[in-house]
């Protein structure tokens, strides 16, 4: 027996390739009234009501699942709503407080062929290298370019912008402490350009970071925040320099590191004039004075100094001996730079010269007469037998004089070493007296930075650390003046001890790093931009509940949200 598929009972003649109509059986079938006629006789299809009733109660039950959907989205969520999902469905860069105005630099550059450096008042500097931009379609960008730069310095920097501080790596969740950060991007007309290929941005970025050793540099790493991945990426380590401090108080108590970087000039600025003194205990012997051969087709003078046939004036600036290490036969050749000579020049009889050493081969010659005047710039050459004779002496004078040198250089190498040697135990003797004195001021102690590094993208870059999220308490709930839990909100914390911001969605018994030895800052922002917080100065283990009060008023600039998020 064949079965017959149900949908074949209709006995469907399918005509598959059927043959192309002829012009007569289209002119046969262009009476459209006639067909429409036909059309119409047809009897009407009858609706069986059970079916139609059916559905309609399909449609009901549809348009009741989608009301439902939208009053009660995690209707059909098997598990309760994690910080996970709470942030996933957020913008990565979230600004909690849109409204408040926040500060950028904006430089041209004025021809990006060129490229150029732009200087920040912060002392932060970037380097743009040559053909540095492109538009959207890779074509490269010539003529004025915006470059956008901001620094991030600290928690409020990284709340009021919303940028992210997890970090992700191998699956392990850790939170950058930021040394410094920085957002950088361009444009034309107001288009955003990229980097092109092959190029890359030099930054060198000013910081103040804490640290726990002042004379041992810390050590960084450069990520990049990457908005699609919605991760940080680490890139690169970060090139470190302490920028010393020379600035100190007039009036007033100085601190234990103004103290000890005066200390250190001082005793670095005894160290080179010792190094002086010591040069001056064995001088230098004169170098010999390389003979010069005439060039046969410039003018020359015969001014013999030594004979006494002519007198210098006393205004030449020019030493005895000078004078004395000329050549024999020396005649005075006249530069091709020198001024033109009067013709008249050479029919004068000369009362005196000045002379003036420009350098060991040009000298500014002047002659001077009761009624006149002739500056000339010339050089002291030599003709046949006597630049011959000359060269010979330079010869042997130059080895007696490389001799002398090696010999001077062996003298103060011996007791420059025993100077190095008294100047670093004086410097190690002032660093154990100012770790001694630090432990009497419990203050953080604070250094300048330079971070250099280079971008091959535009955005957020950030110099740091990754330091693990390792809660210090658990079960712990935030509630209201009223004593209510917050839930399904954004809880901010931040610490003393880290340039980072947490952040964790607000729940009952929720676990978070508070730390403890240190002042911790915990706050929210409510639908109306509203900020309730509470100030943790010494963290108690029993305590698991914190009240966070409102502020009490709008926020409305970046100076008022410093205000109010202090430790």
């Amino acid at each position: 027996m064949v079965l017959k598929p149900r949908y074949m009972e209709n006995n469907y003649n399918f005509n598959i390739n059927p043959k192309e109509p002829s012009s007569s059986d289209i002119r046969r079938h262009m009476d459209f009234d006639a067909l429409l006629n036909q059309l119409e006789s047809r009897p009407k299809p009858v609706v069986n009501p059970l079916r139609f009733r059916r559905m309609i109660y399909a449609i009901g039950i549809a348009a009741a699942v989608a009301l439902l959907l939208v009053l009660s989205p995690n209707f059909f969520t098997s598990s309760p709503l994690d910080s996970n999902n709470y942030f996933a469905r957020q913008a990565f860069i979230n600004p909690p407080l849109p409204t408040i105005q926040t500060k950028e630099n904006i430089e041209i550059i004025k021809d990006a062929y060129q490229g150029g450096v732009i200087q920040y008042a912060s002392g932060s500097r970037i380097v743009v290298p040559a053909a540095a931009f492109m538009n959207d379609r890779g074509h490269e960008i010539g003529g004025e370019v915006e470059v956008h730069y901001r620094e991030l310095n600290d928690f409020v920097d990284f709340f009021v912008h919303g940028i992210p501080m997890v970090y992700d790596s191998t699956g392990l969740q850790r939170y950058l402490s930021s040394a410094g950060m920085v957002e950088i991007y361009a444009e034309q007309n107001g288009q955003r350009l990229k980097l092109a290929p092959g190029k890359a941005i030099q930054v060198e970025l000013v910081s103040e970071v804490i640290v726990d050793d002042y004379f041992t540099l810390p050590k960084y790493s450069v990520y990049q925040l990457d908005t699609k991945k919605r991760n940080w990426q680490y890139r690169n380590i970060d090139i470190l320099q302490f920028i010393e401090e020379d600035q100190w108080a007039v009036d007033g108590q100085l601190t234990p590191q103004q103290q000890w970087q005066q200390q250190l000039v001082k005793l670095n600025e005894a160290y080179q004039q010792e190094l002086a003194d010591l040069q001056l205990q064995y001088p230098l012997p004169a170098a010999p004075f390389k003979p010069t051969k005439a060039s046969g087709d410039r003018p020359v003078l015969e001014l013999d100094f030594l004979n006494g046939e002519i007198a210098l004036d006393p205004l030449s600036q020019v030493q005895q001996e000078d004078i004395e290490r000329l050549h024999n036969g020396t005649i005075w050749q006249i530069t091709e730079d020198s001024p033109k000579v009067d013709p008249n020049a050479f029919k004068v009889t000369w009362e005196r010269v000045r002379l003036k050493k420009l350098n060991n081969q040009r000298y500014e010659l002047t002659l001077i007469h009761s009624q006149n005047e002739e500056r000339l710039i010339v050089e002291p050459v030599l003709f046949g037998a006597d630049y011959e004779r000359a060269t010979n002496n330079y010869q042997l004078e130059l080895q007696a004089y490389n001799e002398a040198v090696t010999e001077r250089e062996q003298q103060i190498s011996v007791s420059k070493e025993g100077l190095q040697q008294l100047f670093n135990d004086k410097k190690i003797a002032l660093q154990l007296d100012f770790k001694s004195n630090l432990q009497n001021h419990p203050e953080q102690l604070k250094r300048q930075l330079i971070h250099r590094f280079i971008i091959n993208e535009f955005g957020i870059w950030a110099c740091g650390q990754a330091v693990d999220t390792q809660s210090s308490l658990s079960e712990v709930t935030f509630v209201d003046q009223d004593g209510q839990p917050f839930e399904a909100i954004t809880a901010y914390i931040v610490n003393d001890n880290q340039n980072t911001l947490y952040r964790y969605m607000a729940e009952e018994e929720m676990s978070v790093n508070l730390q403890s030895g240190t002042p911790n800052l915990l706050w929210i922002v409510d639908n109306e931009g509203r900020i309730s917080l509470s100030r943790i100065e010494e963290l108690d283990a029993q305590s698991t509940t914190f009240k966070l009060l409102p502020v009490g008023n709008d926020i409305k600039t970046e100076e008022e949200l410093r205000a109010v998020l202090q430790f």
